[in-house]
């Protein structure tokens, strides 16, 4: 999903950026921006977070970081839309390669792969856990992830029912928005919670949502 889909969806003017880079010199401080917030998002976390702090961590003076960025939340926001693209890349990619083989069972004996994939990404990214944590605890920001996961579980009940021949009805719906939001929070589980191996709750989610699936699918 490109990420002005998401901002296009659901978002207040505090969140939006000021100003795209276009030139290099511009690129460079906006990603030494995006940078320096996600390092301090995992030393001090979003409540003492601030623009002042992040400037200084990027190299830059605070008037120039407000060029590209109103405030603290609107860097929290680019963030949070850098992380979601990567993970909505992953879910259509995964998506198109199953789909691809004209068979819906392949998609959910994957079911894994993908929140392995999903996992990775979000381990990956500077500050990913953080970043995921404060989309989920700051009130403008979950507006932007819901939109997001709102806009991809649509996607995915028009495939599904395309492919199942099948209107896309409530019931459709309904298992769409429940399977991206389970899968969202199960990857931020297994991220979270140290008392069990990330891989057997990835795979455990896994069969749990097969079966969910596999139950839909029977003729009524």
């Amino acid at each position: 999903m490109e990420r002005s889909s998401v901002v296009a969806a659901r978002q207040s003017v505090e969140l939006l950026e000021k100003n795209k880079p276009q030139q290099e010199r511009a690129k460079r401080t906006y990603e030494a921006i995006l940078t320096a917030a996600a390092q301090l998002l995992v030393e001090v976390g979003v409540e003492r977070i601030s623009t002042n702090l992040v400037a200084e961590r990027a190299g830059i003076t605070v008037p120039a970081l407000y060029r590209y960025f109103p405030n603290k939340y609107a860097v929290l926001n680019a963030l949070g839309a850098v992380l979601m693209d990567k993970q909505n890349t992953v879910f259509k990619a995964w998506f198109d390669r199953y789909l691809a083989l004209g068979d819906l069972e392949l998609l959910l004996d994957n079911v894994y792969e993908l929140l392995q994939s999903t996992f990775d990404v979000t381990q990956e990214q500077v500050g990913g856990l953080e970043i995921v944590q404060a989309l989920r605890a700051v009130a403008p920001l979950r507006e932007v992830r819901q939109a997001s996961n709102t806009l991809v579980a649509d996607q995915l009940a028009m495939i599904v029912a395309e492919v199942l021949e099948r209107p896309v009805d409530d019931r459709i719906k309904a298992q769409a928005r429940l399977t991206i939001e389970a899968g969202y929070a199960i990857v931020e589980m297994a991220l979270e919670d140290d008392s069990l191996p990330p891989e057997l709750l990835l795979r455990e989610a896994s069969r749990m949502m097969r079966l969910y699936w596999k139950d839909f699918m029977q003729p009524e």
